[in-house]
């Protein structure tokens, strides 16, 4: 068992360290860009927003679970123990609800060309601020209840329908209590995954479609085109893999609430596939958005730039 700690412990410190540094990066490049060029592209805000709940995600859930893992117990009081249970379902609940608008908007970008689309795509980019206020406080509203079933630890007790996440305890009342909450979210995000699975699968058909019309395209067109392919491969990449992490994280979450055995290795098991997305989210973005590797490669060549100056100070105080 001590080996299995010391295994969970490190896979989970590993996956916060790239969590944290990843996301910070992914946040840090395109804010800076919106800075320094006052404008961001819809999609851009989308990641920027998606970034930041990865980033609160990984703090309330992937970091406070590896150091319980390496003995750090007792981090949390009772009200310690509600906030970071709440931030942690809230950021979880608007990551899936970020994703889905993000291939919904992408959806609806490249399949502009008719009216309906081209409606659909401007309503999203003049209320996108509004939307995603809105999926905030309706995300809010529907996690209302997991800081009243929140414990610590030190107060933990038998009950049966506990989920122990180490840190802290969520405890259900009763059975009905249980799976009443339990199919409430698994049914939220059955359907947020569906509507991001279908708006991906007509992105797929659009791309398949273009790439058969491509050789009569002019240039200019083909470019922007392929800009806009490249933005919706990205999405593409993204749904895939949340669709593949939430979708064992919920076959087992819906496994628990129906057979109402919450084994702590399965537990283990469903919140390190909760987690994979938070972290594997930014890697996917460094790869495949332009803007955020030029960022980078212009960040490395101030940073030689800075190292060479500092290395020719020396030499010549030397």
């Amino acid at each position: 068992m001590e080996r299995y700690s010391f295994t969970k412990g490190a896979i989970f410190c590993i996956m916060a360290s790239v969590g944290l540094a990843g996301n910070s990066i992914i946040l840090i490049s395109l804010l800076s860009s919106k800075y320094y060029e006052h404008k961001s592209a819809p999609t851009e805000m989308i990641l920027i927003y998606t970034g930041l709940a990865n980033l609160f995600m990984i703090l309330s859930r992937g970091v406070p679970h590896s150091l319980f893992v390496y003995g750090i117990r007792n981090l949390f009081n009772d009200a310690g123990c509600k906030v970071i249970i709440y931030v942690s379902r809230v950021s979880r609940a608007m990551t899936i609800c970020l994703t889905c608008f993000l291939s919904c908007f992408q959806c609806s970008t490249i399949a502009s060309s008719r009216w309906k689309w081209a409606y659909i795509k401007v309503y999203m980019q003049t209320c996108l601020v509004r939307i995603m206020v809105g999926l905030l406080v309706m995300n809010m509203a529907a996690c209302i209840a997991a800081p009243y079933l929140s414990v610590p630890l030190n107060n933990s007790t038998e009950h049966k329908y506990t989920f122990n996440l180490g840190y802290c305890l969520v405890i259900f009342p009763d059975n009905i209590s249980f799976q009443v909450n339990g199919f409430a979210l698994f049914v939220r995000d059955l359907f947020f995954v569906v509507l991001m699975s279908v708006s991906s699968a007509y992105i797929l058909l659009i791309l398949y479609k273009h790439k058969k019309m491509v050789r009569n395209i002019k240039n200019s067109v083909q470019n922007q085109q392929t800009a806009e392919g490249q933005a919706a491969k990205t999405v593409v990449t993204l749904v895939s893999l949340y669709v593949f992490f939430f979708g064992i994280d919920n076959s087992i979450w819906f496994y628990q609430i129906a057979s109402g055995l919450v084994h702590p290795v399965v537990s283990d098991v469903r919140f390190f596939f909760s987690v994979c997305y938070s972290s594997v989210f930014p890697i996917v973005i460094i790869l495949l958005n332009k803007k955020v590797r030029n960022k980078l490669k212009c960040t490395r060549q101030v940073q030689h730039a800075l190292l060479q100056t500092v290395s020719n100070i020396s030499k010549d105080v030397s």
